[in-house]
């Protein structure tokens, strides 16, 4: 005889069996062997409305019930609604009877008539298919849950390793500028006097400095394009389209290649995270296209509508397969993946080898 277990242990099982006598011995066989019998059901209804009082661990239907839902039907009504596994009882075991019960997934499938030992057997072999099955779907969902406190834990230190890198390069850009620029205008005036006061004596000695004087302009130039496109000033001072162009007409000059910018319906107040993060974006697509594209000509977009605000940077190079590997781990596109995260937006990038690539990033309206 098996040990009986607790009374609050005990697995509770309902009985779905049209079949009155059967039905009784059943529940006494089952009370003897430990259950809990939760209930009696003669019909698919009286099933499935005992099934939701009860909530029991175990269906034990049989398959042929009379009436419209049976046995087969409530065994998979509850499965769907309750996660309740069912063992189906069954005279029939004719192929269309049998697929039937397959599709139901039962956790066990006794042909009458069957003993004792058999069915405490298959009772024992699908309660614990549940206690398993109850096990991955807490791992499962745990799993989830640490899955998202990771993301939202990646989220914030993205975040913050952001603004740690835009402090910094605002203190350098500040240095520059403040500092090494001022220090170098300063020179270049020191040598432009003294190359005036030599030329009243000697005219020859001035060609000597003029190259010199152009060498420290151009650099004077370079210091202030660095500085401007390590902290955007332009950004906050005038606003998200101006700066673009700035950024569309540094870039041309540098790399002697043409971007047109154009600004449609921009609303009049962006907010500061959103506008860097699309200045952002805009500065490593560009970079990119520096890089890999080999294009003829660049285009950024800026667009506001009733939807929110797009941002597209669209260049004529050789294109690629974002799927591959390689590209679709760089770091230029998961960082500007990341910055139109950040501002809630949404980041797309559509490209094919020879017809060019396009960056696209639509922040939603209400987060700008």
């Amino acid at each position: 005889m098996p040990t009986t277990p607790h009374p609050r242990n005990r697995p509770k099982i309902l009985v779905i069996e049209d079949e009155t006598i059967t039905a009784h011995h059943l529940s006494r066989t089952l009370t003897r062997l430990g259950y809990e019998v939760v209930g009696i059901a003669t019909t698919g209804a009286e099933a499935m409305e005992k099934a939701a009082q009860n909530q029991p661990d175990l269906l034990l239907a049989d398959v042929g019930l009379d009436g419209d839902v049976d046995g087969v039907s409530v065994a998979a009504m509850a499965q769907e609604q309750w996660k309740i596994p069912a063992v189906f009882l069954t005279a029939l075991t004719d192929s269309e009877t049998m697929r039937r019960a397959r599709l139901a997934e039962p956790y066990g499938y006794l042909v009458k008539p069957f003993a004792e030992q058999e069915l405490h057997a298959t009772i024992e072999i699908a309660l614990q298919q549940r206690g398993l099955a109850a096990e991955r779907e807490q791992q499962t969902v745990a799993s989830a849950q640490l899955l998202e406190r990771t993301r939202d834990e990646l989220a914030n230190a993205t975040a913050q390793l952001f603004t740690v890198q835009e402090q910094e390069r605002e203190r350098i850009a500040r240095d520059l500028h403040d500092d090494f620029a001022q220090r170098l205008a300063i020179l270049q005036i020191q040598i432009e006097t003294i190359a005036q006061e030599m030329s009243a004596a000697d005219g020859a000695e001035m060609s000597r400095f003029r190259p010199v004087c152009r060498d420290l302009e151009k650099l004077g130039n370079d210091l202030r394009q660095l500085s401007h496109r390590l902290h955007p000033s332009l950004l906050d001072d005038l606003g998200l389209t101006k700066a673009l162009r700035q950024l569309a007409e540094d870039f041309t000059e540098r790399y002697n290649l043409p971007v047109r910018v154009s600004a449609r319906n921009t609303p009049d107040e962006i907010s500061g995270p959103v506008r860097l993060a699309l200045y952002r974006i805009a500065q490593e697509a560009l970079l990119n296209v520096a890089k890999h594209a080999g294009a003829a000509t660049v285009n950024i977009a800026l667009t506001g509508n009733a939807r929110g605000l797009d941002l597209s940077i669209r260049d004529t190079g050789n294109g690629f397969y974002p799927k591959s590997k390689r590209h679709r781990t760089g770091l230029g596109l998961v960082s500007m993946a990341q910055r139109a995260e950040l501002i809630e937006g949404t980041f797309e990038l559509r490209s094919q080898p020879e017809e060019g690539t396009q960056v696209h990033v639509h922040v939603p309206a209400g987060k700008y």
